[in-house]
């Protein structure tokens, strides 16, 4: 049967390479080869008998099957026979002939299945495109002919689905395999193109609400010449496909889903960011060499533009980073532990997260992890984003205040304003301009295009959106770098803090009124839009609906609006007010409090922790007030246990876990979040984009690849720190001292303030 088959297949290629022609015309080689088949085949009248009905039912003509058993006798008797087959010329009776070339084994045939025949060589008769039907029916003719480009080609592209019903929605065959064929041909070189076929199967409206697994499509990866566009490949596809599953699928094919090795293209704004980076390696370079010079023949006294000068150095900006000490006097240390270890859970929920929605093979795998309570921690990575917002307006409220108190109020705050924008901008702004320029450059993978050049295209439409810091209501279908919605938010907040603290500063009973209205506030309209909407209770993370964040109506639409995270915020606020008094105040905890104030603090914070692992349960029924009651009252506990750590912490109070979180080496680790957080993102879409295989999901794998994309994370962020935003904060530092004298600065508290402080917030640690 299979040689039946193999005669049937190699007739239809000749019949459509010759369907636009008066006369057919059988190649040499194509008889030679059905020759070897039926001499090495039994071939009885039945065999026969099954080949006509074949060719009767798919149309052929019985003058030709006559006319090819006629040409198989007259090739065994040693007759010659012309030849009239043209793959090149789509048939149109030129002589020219293809010679087989012995460039692979035999074994290397078997890869091609008859059945696979049948189907490449209707579907790429349909193909309409010219261009792109003669290199396929050249790709044909290179199978026929064992030839090896040709083999490769066909090696390269996915076949038959293993583990569909095991979830396995990845199919991705060889990417490398594929790109590398490069044929050369009389006038027209074959390259071999990557594409990534999204296949979508009829689905009813119930399977469309169940969110677990990947829902009813497949990415199939199909290698074919480069002359052919998105589109022919689409119809390629669906071609193949429906003589296999019928016509109940549904093809996707973009430009973005297909690859080709091209040379590197460079523009203007890669230059110019080239440049920029050349600019600031220079100034590195000379920055270094001198303070080299001064350590070797010291001054006496170091002026302001030698500060300057010295702010740029790698030896002074490395010593800065990697220094785990800690000139902080408001007993206000514990803040580096709780920021270093924020920041790597967030890092590893962001790879978590990728690992998850990317090329996986058991799909279910991730649902049974997200559905165990023992990951929860991790699934409500959010909060610890609600962390740095809580960390934020604390710092600032307790600076502030101290400022206030210095000044007697007279504070012009818009200094601090601009030389925060000042401070952040310009490390944000490089990793911007990397994603517009080279971050597509870099690599290659089945994903590469789908991935980072739809990430480039983004940023370069709403780049400015970004530095506005707007970016999180303006554009957000079209949002650059997944994660920069913080920034937006935590700028937006920072800019009316001011009003609040110095409220609270100057008008305590109203100002502590103003601030708690705006705080139940903040609660209620979470509430109110989450009841209104049917919106889910917190940022779930279904794997299938997280493979691009921009299309996630709950990311876009809810989860990164300043509106839905005010409480943490005003929370850190209300919490760096309390604190200031305390220390103020010399105000001493008592047992019962300390005893009181850890009990609830561990109760809100597990329980915050765990309770998202609800809302994955299969069991689980959608309710709208639990809902709106849970997005507002989970930040608003979690904020309260923070609070109580930071003041513990900080008064003395923290016990064992105040040590951890004072310990030495979280100190550097600290100073990179702010860098680590801008990186990450390019860390995650480069192990997406150049995934070759899909991943079997296990706990261990999963742990295993996140520890590496943190290690890499801060990697890059030393990088990154060190040349751009370490020597700004150096600068920033430098110039407040010259112009507010200071303001915000780590100088800025009175000499009875600063022994106040030191003596209230170590006396029992110390003890």
């Amino acid at each position: 049967m299979i040689s039946i088959a193999v005669i049937l297949t190699i007739a239809c290629a000749v019949v459509t390479a010759d369907q636009n022609s008066n006369e057919t015309h059988i190649d040499q080689q194509v008889i030679k080869r059905l020759s070897t088949i039926l001499n090495s085949s039994n071939v009885d009248l039945r065999d026969i008998k099954r080949l006509n009905l074949t060719a009767q039912n798919i149309g052929l003509d019985k003058d030709f099957i006559e006319k090819l058993s006629g040409s198989l006798q007259e090739f065994r008797e040693g007759k010659k026979i012309d030849s009239g087959y043209n793959v090149y010329e789509d048939g149109k009776g030129d002589s020219s002939r293809v010679n087989p070339i012995a460039e692979s084994p035999d074994y290397a045939s078997s890869v091609v299945l008859a059945s696979d025949l049948l189907s490449l060589t209707s579907a790429v008769a349909n193909v309409k495109e010219k261009v792109c039907r003669e290199q396929g029916y050249r790709f044909l003719d290179g199978l026929l002919l064992n030839k090896r480009w040709a083999l490769k080609m066909f090696d390269a592209s996915a076949k038959s689905p293993q583990g569909l019903l095991f979830g396995s929605s990845y199919h991705l065959g060889n990417f490398d395999e594929c790109v590398g064929i490069d044929e050369p041909g009389e006038g027209v070189t074959v390259e071999g193109q990557y594409c990534l076929a999204t296949i979508k199967w009829r689905q009813s409206e119930e399977t469309k609400k169940i969110r677990t697994g990947r829902g009813e499509t497949l990415r199939w990866a199909v290698c074919v010449p480069s002359a052919c566009d998105a589109k022919a490949v689409a119809g390629f596809v669906g071609d193949v496909l429906s003589h296999t599953v019928g016509n109940s699928t549904g093809v996707e094919v973009t430009e973005r889903d297909c690859y080709t090795r091209k040379p590197i293209t460079v523009t203007k704004l890669d230059i110019a960011f080239l440049g920029i980076l050349l600019f600031f390696g220079l100034l590195c370079l000379f920055t270094t060499t001198y303070e080299l010079y001064i350590i070797k023949y010291p001054r006496k006294k170091n002026s302001p533009v030698q500060d300057l000068i010295i702010a740029f150095s790698l030896i002074n900006n490395l010593k800065k980073i990697l220094s785990t000490k800690q000139n902080n006097s408001l007993g206000l240390e514990c803040i580096n532990g709780i920021k270093a270890l924020a920041m790597i859970f967030i890092i590893a929920g962001h790879a978590c997260l990728f690992i998850g929605s990317g090329p996986v093979m058991d799909a279910e795998a991730w649902d049974r992890l997200i559905r165990d309570p023992i990951n929860a921690f991790m699934l409500n990575n959010t909060l610890l984003v609600d962390t740095f917002l809580f960390l934020s307006a604390f710092l600032f409220s307790r600076l502030l205040l101290i400022e206030l108190d210095k000044r007697r109020g007279r504070l012009n705050v818009l200094p601090i304003l601009i030389f925060r924008y000042i401070r952040v901008t310009p490390a944000y702004l490089i990793i911007i301009l990397f994603y517009m320029t080279w971050l597509p450059k870099i690599g290659e993978g089945p994903l590469w295009e789908g991935r980072l050049q739809l990430e480039q295209e983004r940023c370069m439409e709403v780049w400015w959106a970004n530095i506005l810091y707007i970016n999180n209501y303006i554009s957000t279908d079209k949002l650059c770098m997944f994660q920069s919605w913080y920034l937006a938010v935590d700028t937006q907040l920072f800019f009316v803090a001011p009003i609040f603290i110095y409220s609270l500063w100057h008008w305590r009973r109203f100002g502590a009124i103003f601030t708690s209205a705006a705080t139940f506030i903040s609660l209620v309209i979470p509430s109110v839009i989450t009841y209104k909407e049917r919106l889910d209770p917190t940022l779930l993370f279904y794997a299938k609906e997280f493979t691009d964040f921009a299309t996630n109506n709950y990311f876009v639409g809810a989860y990164i609006r300043t509106h839905m995270k005010m409480t943490p915020y005003f929370m850190g606020i209300i919490t760096g007010y309390l604190l200031h008094r305390i220390q103020l105040e010399k105000y001493q905890f008592s047992t019962l409090l300390k005893t009181l104030g850890w009990t609830i603090s561990l109760i809100l914070g597990t329980v915050t922790t765990l309770s998202v692992s609800l809302f994955y349960q299969d069991w689980y029924q959608y309710s709208e007030f639990e809902a709106a009651a849970y997005i507002s009252l989970h930040k608003f506990a979690w904020s309260i246990a923070n609070g109580w750590l930071v003041v513990a912490c900080a008064s003395g109070n923290g016990g064992i876990l105040g040590k951890l979180l004072n310990w030495k080496f979280l100190v550097p680790i600290a100073r990179l979040t702010f860098c680590a957080y801008l990186v990450n993102g390019i860390v995650e879409l480069y192990y997406v984009g150049q995934l070759r295989h899909p991943l079997h999901i296990t706990f261990f794998t999963v742990a295993a690849n996140a520890i590496s994309h943190i290690v890499l994370t801060f990697f890059l962020a030393l990088i990154l720190c060190i040349i751009f935003e370490s020597p700004l904060h150096g600068i920033e530092k430098i110039l407040l001292r010259m112009f507010a004298r200071p303001v915000l600065s780590d100088n800025a508290t009175q000499p009875e303030l600063r022994e106040t402080s030191r003596n209230t917030s170590q006396s029992t640690l110390d003890n």
